[in-house]
């Protein structure tokens, strides 16, 4: 059974949802999902699937939930930090309370997350909980490894902490988003390739 992560968005005014479905499309054209696609499901949609699946969630969750989606990773941890990014980023620019429920994540703080205007509800930053510990994903065989924000190697670096490092084949480079360092990671991995390099 594929995993599957689920995120809500409560408390947003009905005159955004436009605005957040056209967010989720650009996330889900943006790149190549080993799995599934982000979808949303609001007040918005018109499809009976998606209705039917917002009433359920309306009826564990209450009448606040504004909107609801979620997706099936196939294996794939970096589809599933960049999703919750997203869910963090919704909560951060519209001010409201996002959840992010990944019960078959292997780390236990990150099976239940909520957002507060983009914020833990300790107050801490989602990156304060990714600061020890890189993302890897393996393309073709070959292990590429990302590193949060505040991770200590990104902190010794000219590139400074607002930035995420990436790392192959030896190499190191940054760039100033998760979706940023996949894309120039992967370039640098099909030139790599070309080169006859396995």
């Amino acid at each position: 059974m594929p995993r599957v992560v689920h995120f809500r968005v409560h408390g947003l005014p009905a005159e955004r949802l436009e605005r957040v479905h056209e967010q989720v499309a650009a996330l889900a054209a943006a790149r190549e999902w080993r799995g599934d696609s982000p979808w949303l499901a609001s007040d918005r949609s018109t499809g009976l699937f998606e209705m039917e699946f917002l009433r359920h969630q309306r009826a564990a969750d209450g009448e606040g939930l504004s909107a609801a989606g979620f997706i099936k990773l196939a294996g794939d941890e970096l589809d599933a930090l960049i999703l919750t990014l997203f869910v963090r980023d919704l909560s951060a620019e519209y001010g409201v309370r996002t959840v992010l429920r990944d019960e078959d994540n292997p780390i236990a703080k990150l099976r239940y997350l909520e957002f507060r205007h983009g914020r833990l509800p300790s107050g801490n930053s989602l990156e304060e909980m990714f600061a020890r510990r890189p993302v890897i994903k393996k393309v073709m065989g070959q292990a590429i490894m990302f590193y949060p924000p505040s991770h200590r190697l990104n902190t010794t670096t000219p590139a400074g902490p607002a930035e995420w490092g990436y790392g192959l084949h030896g190499l190191r480079a940054f760039a100033p988003t998760l979706l940023e360092a996949e894309q120039e990671a992967l370039k640098i991995l099909r030139g790599w390739r070309r080169l006859g390099h396995r």
